[in-house]
């Protein structure tokens, strides 16, 4: 079951609204920093937990979908590591204003495969059990998480785990929404190389922080990257796509003579 914390924007002026997907073994606490930001600029942000959807990948998706179905406007999907790839396969089939994928994963790469190097990581994921956060050597790739967020991650499904260490999806572009790749110059798990490959093969802009590493939207360099994306999207959106609430919600108001 998907769940959702809304964060209003203070002083709303877009109607869009950002729905922050999160990566493997996290939920939405890691995205409040980030979303705070983005707030105090007039963005409403809608942060998810996946968790509790099975199924994979796919599943996610279809509920990410469904769920921005019922807000006022056509949403921002931005996801985080494997929540990239559910915003890209969400916005691939559903309405979507714009896509921002934070350091995504490569699906069956190396060192997606890395995350689950533990006995137990890798003995759950064959048996399909819940699959714990990385630890010890796999857990390289997240140094750069804070401790507090850190606690905050749980176990993952087998299913989703599997769709990116096995390589069961592949990102697809999602045709005529602007889409926006931003990575860590310093990323273990999608190199320069490896997301100027991903941007060109999604026909995305990209973007590499220097400095930053894989938990981009939380770790040392958040508050670059956040700037990056809201400079981004006004940007690219423009300001006629980025109605104030007052206007997209009034029509949809019915008339006096309806």
């Amino acid at each position: 079951m998907l769940t959702a914390e809304t964060l209003p924007a203070e002083g709303a002026r877009y109607a869009a609204g950002l729905v922050c997907i999160p990566g493997l073994w996290a939920g939405s606490r890691v995205w409040r920093g980030f979303a705070s930001y983005l707030g105090h600029r007039g963005w409403e942000c809608h942060l998810l937990d996946v968790r509790g959807v099975g199924g994979g990948l796919t599943a996610r998706a279809a509920a990410v979908r469904e769920y921005a179905a019922a807000l006022p406007a056509p949403a921002v999907f931005v996801g985080h590591d494997a929540g990239g790839l559910v915003a890209l396969a969400a916005a691939a089939r559903g309405t979507a204003a714009a896509v921002v994928l934070l350091a995504p994963l490569a699906p069956g790469s190396r060192a997606a495969r890395r995350l689950v190097l533990a006995p137990r990581s890798l003995l759950a994921l064959l048996a399909g059990r819940p699959v714990p956060a990385p630890v010890g050597p796999a857990a390289a790739a997240w140094a750069d998480l804070p401790p507090a967020l850190r606690a905050s991650t749980g176990p993952e499904d087998a299913a989703a785990v599997r769709d990116v260490v096995w390589g069961r999806v592949r990102p697809v572009a999602a045709a005529g929404v602007p889409t926006l790749v931003v990575a860590g110059a310093g990323d273990p798990l999608l190199p320069p190389p490896a997301a100027e490959a991903l941007a060109r093969s999604l026909g995305a802009e990209l973007r590499v922080l220097e400095g930053a590493r894989h938990w981009i939207l939380a770790g040392a360099g958040w508050q670059p990257a956040v700037a990056l994306v809201h400079r981004w999207l006004v940007q690219r959106l423009g300001e006629p796509l980025l109605e104030t609430y007052a206007e997209a919600l009034a029509d949809r108001e019915p008339s006096d003579d309806e």
